[in-house]
């Protein structure tokens, strides 16, 4: 019987030694597929990360440059509203002129005019009295007619009127005048 518990003992250490050789090499490959579950996730979540890491700066160009827009608008708008302040101080200044001064600019809008447009000349009439002497004096004649404009002159040809009052000459070259203004005040 020794020699049976010998033979049974050996079976079963050997099986034990197989068993053991069958877990190890199971272990090593559960390890191995482990691993390289481990590597897919760790290269995943640095696409993910260098995914989330672009969306995240271009939501952030996005938000800034949309920023950016705001502000140049914010700016631009703040510039137009300084140039039309600009503008009508200087249409102001231009209707607060004293007699002689404002004489002397519509004298020389008179001197630059073709007197082919026509000789009459309408003014406002708080304007008659005080322009009348610079009109005779410029070759032109005085209209009896009365315009409803706060600075100026018509030229009156026939049926023909060319509108040379500062509300229509601003109109007319806003653009430029706001060009001139904005290279002096930008």
């Amino acid at each position: 019987m020794n020699d049976g518990k010998i033979i049974i003992d050996k079976i079963i250490a050997e099986a034990e030694e197989a068993a053991k050789a069958t877990l190890a090499r199971g272990q090593k490959e559960v390890d191995a597929i482990l691993k390289n579950a481990q590597d897919k996730v760790d290269r995943e979540m640095d696409v993910f990360d260098r995914n989330a890491q672009a969306e995240a700066a271009k939501a952030s160009a996005k938000e800034i440059s949309g920023a950016e827009m705001q502000a140049k608008k914010a700016i631009l708008e703040e510039k137009q509203n300084i140039l039309a302040e600009v503008i009508a101080e200087a249409e102001k200044r231009l209707l607060s002129l004293e007699d002689a001064e404002y004489a002397k600019v519509i004298g020389g809008m008179l001197e630059r005019l073709d007197k082919s447009l026509g000789t009459e000349i309408i003014v406002s009439a708080k304007d008659v009295s005080r322009l009348a002497a610079v009109v005779a004096e410029k070759g032109f004649v005085l209209s009896e007619k009365t315009a409803d404009i706060s600075g100026g002159f018509i030229v009156k040809n026939g049926d023909i009127e060319y509108n040379y009052s500062f509300e229509s000459i601003i109109t007319v070259e806003k653009e430029e005048i706001q060009q001139i203004a904005a290279k002096i005040l930008f």
